[in-house]
């Protein structure tokens, strides 16, 4: 596993080195600028605050809007040390952690699964050429940190609960993507597992709060007001963005000025999930991957192509469960092929809904042909 891992990342190094046009910073002169006006006991969520530092490290003089940071305050103890490193350095070791993380996250999903070396290897392939991968090294993203935060937990669940539940901790970077599994993890407290799992996920948040704070007091303060504030012209709220979602569609369809709309369909599934689950026990290796569609289905903002890196979990975890591959492997080829040519953020509300139809193909075979070819192919190769 880790010369593979390693391999991937010298491929990731030389090519990060030898095109740096398809790399750009974008995004994370929202992180890097953040952890720089924090370190210097500054406001990170102040647009105001922001923009002299964006506009020295871009090199662009005329920058008139800021890149806000929007993450809660414990994910600044994830950027803080890359302040300490210069602009362009850092941004390269951003990148190499954000493809350590999703290689990872990918060897993790691919060992606990029964499959034989060699549909262990195609399902490491499927995952490097799913397109929000290539997306989230692209724009600059933190995507990688919540896949390995579900990997993980999905890895370690069954025999070490309190070292799993650490890695939802990372899925909180973006709570609003993965919120369903949050509430799960909630509900999944009555078992004593659940406890177990949860109390390990609050633990690395307190700590993670605790560094936040012991730097600057007024942080979570200064998180809320930014949530509050509204549109200026350092910055742009929340409301105001147009997201590629569902759930946007659906409250410009109700009522655009209603920004509490676009959490219903959110509402709704966290209460069909617990309903679900009422009268019976998480199965999370069969659940998880449906719980993570579910939740990008119905996110109330974000959805954006790189944030949709997540889904690699239950592409690997279904598609590799089905009962023939071959056609939900051509159908995620043929997305991820339309994917990589998106060229606006707003154009990829299709891509969750076209995951989704895949993979309940893929699952569909799985039911119907219980004693399929995949499972043949992997006992026999499997025989001393």
């Amino acid at each position: 596993m880790l010369l593979r891992i390693a391999a991937v990342a010298i491929l990731a190094g030389l090519l990060f080195r030898a095109m740096p046009g398809w790399f750009p910073p974008r995004d994370f002169v929202e992180y890097y600028s953040a952890a720089e006006v924090f370190a210097a006991g500054g406001d990170p969520y102040d647009g105001a605050q922001l923009l002299p530092v964006q506009r020295r490290i871009t090199g662009n003089a005329e920058l008139e809007k800021s890149v806000s940071l929007w993450t809660p305050p414990y994910t600044l103890v994830l950027y803080a040390p890359f302040a300490l490193l210069s602009f362009q350095t850092a941004h390269f070791a951003w990148l190499m952690t954000q493809t350590l993380m999703m290689a990872l996250s990918v060897e993790l999903i691919v060992r606990i699964s029964n499959l034989s070396t060699r549909w262990k290897r195609v399902a490491t392939l499927l995952s490097l050429g799913f397109c929000p991968l290539f997306w989230n090294l692209h724009f600059g993203q933190n995507t990688g940190f919540l896949l390995l935060g579900l990997a993980g937990f999905l890895h370690f669940r069954p025999t070490r609960p309190m070292l799993a539940g650490c890695f939802p901790a990372l899925t909180a970077i973006k709570p609003h993507l993965l919120a369903v599994f949050g509430v799960l993890l909630l509900w999944d407290a009555w078992t004593r597992d659940g406890r177990r799992a949860l109390f390990g996920g609050l633990a690395v948040l307190a700590a993670s709060s605790l560094f936040a704070l012991a730097v600057q007091p007024e942080i979570f303060r200064w998180f809320v007001e930014a949530l509050r504030r509204p549109t200026t012209p350092e910055t742009v709220r929340l409301a105001d963005w147009q997201v590629p979602l569902l759930s946007y569609q659906f409250r410009h369809a109700v009522d655009p000025d209603r920004f509490w709309l676009q959490f219903l369909p959110l509402g709704i599934a966290c209460l069909a999930a617990i309903a679900w689950f009422w009268k019976r026990n998480i199965d999370w290796s069969d659940s998880l991957p449906w719980v993570v569609l579910l939740s990008c289905l119905v996110a109330p903002y974000g959805g954006w192509i790189f944030d949709l890196t997540v889904l690699a979990l239950p592409v690997i975890a279904i598609v590799m469960r089905s009962g023939s591959p071959t056609l939900p492997l051509l159908g995620l080829a043929l997305i991820s092929w339309f994917g990589f040519r998106i060229g606006g953020l707003a154009e990829p509300i299709w891509f969750t809904p076209a995951v989704a139809a895949v993979l309940a193909y893929g699952w569909y075979q799985s039911r119907a042909k219980p004693l399929n070819s995949l499972r043949r192919i992997t006992h026999s190769e499997n025989r001393p």
